[in-house]
């Protein structure tokens, strides 16, 4: 027989919302950095159960909020990509006037039954990047494209110093939920090449994942790309710039600058 009236209390247990998030409701965080870009603000967190690591990117806004979740390696993934979209957004150079949204540059990728995509737009507003997660429903962010890169280098900061796994499983002990970094003391310190206009910088950092070069390029306007570069590869890297320099004649210091420093 049809129920008519008032709607069955819910049975106890059930919830609503996307069920493949309940695996990230109980965790432990491990740290956070926030992002001011024009009006908008966004929140990065790493946090942990007994899972593992994942990471969680919320958009605050003043009539809710957009949330994304994936795991650490899933983080790292995005980070790369992320990138990528960075760099296209630089040589794209000042957004142009349109009438109608556009996608610039798309990208997607999958953890389990979860999707995510990468998109790159611009509309009457400016140009901006959209992630989309879908996972039993549908929930997104949207980043301005002036504050791409803080938002990329908030995210590498955030995994150099909580994006790894400890040793011994996925499962996060003690208080930090930290594996033990190496010795600080001891690392070298901050080197500087320039190149006509360019500046590169070389910091030598650890974290539990062991030593790595940050190299760093500054960019127009006292913006920074970076990347991190292992321990482990240090010497071959140096082998293939070493043959490059031997193979290669030196170049006049004028030709070698360029005019798009931020293309490169």
């Amino acid at each position: 027989m049809a129920y008519r009236g008032r709607r069955p209390p819910r049975p106890a247990g059930r919830r609503r919302g996307p069920p493949r998030e309940r695996e990230y409701v109980e965790a432990e965080e491990l740290g956070s950095r926030e992002v001011e870009i024009e009006s908008k603000k966004f929140l990065i967190e790493v946090k942990a159960n007994d899972q593992g690591r994942f990471v969680k990117i919320l958009e605050i806004q003043t009539q809710g909020r957009g949330r994304i979740i994936f795991s650490v390696e899933k983080a790292v993934e995005f980070q790369g990509i992320l990138s990528e979209f960075v760099a296209e957004n630089e040589r794209l150079g000042p957004p142009q006037d349109v009438t109608e949204s556009e996608r610039l540059k798309t990208e997607s990728f999958a953890q389990g039954r979860r999707r995510y995509y990468v998109d790159l737009r611009q509309n009457q507003r400016g140009r901006f990047l959209k992630v989309t997660m879908l996972a039993g429903g549908k929930t997104f962010i949207a980043i301005p494209g002036e504050g791409l890169t803080q938002f990329a280098d908030a995210l590498s900061s955030l995994l150099d110093d909580f994006g790894s796994v400890p040793a011994g499983g996925g499962a996060v002990g003690g208080a930090s939920g930290q594996g033990t970094p190496p010795p600080q003391d001891n690392l070298p310190g901050t080197r500087e090449v320039r190149a006509g206009g360019k500046r590169f910088y070389f910091d030598v950092l650890a974290n539990d994942r062991g030593t790595f070069i940050r190299l760093s390029e500054v960019l127009r306007g006292g913006r920074r790309t970076h990347l991190n570069i292992p321990h482990s590869c240090w010497g071959k890297i140096g082998e293939v710039f070493t043959a490059y320099a031997r193979d290669l004649p030196a170049e006049e210091e004028e030709e070698s600058t360029g005019s798009a420093s931020e293309d490169n």
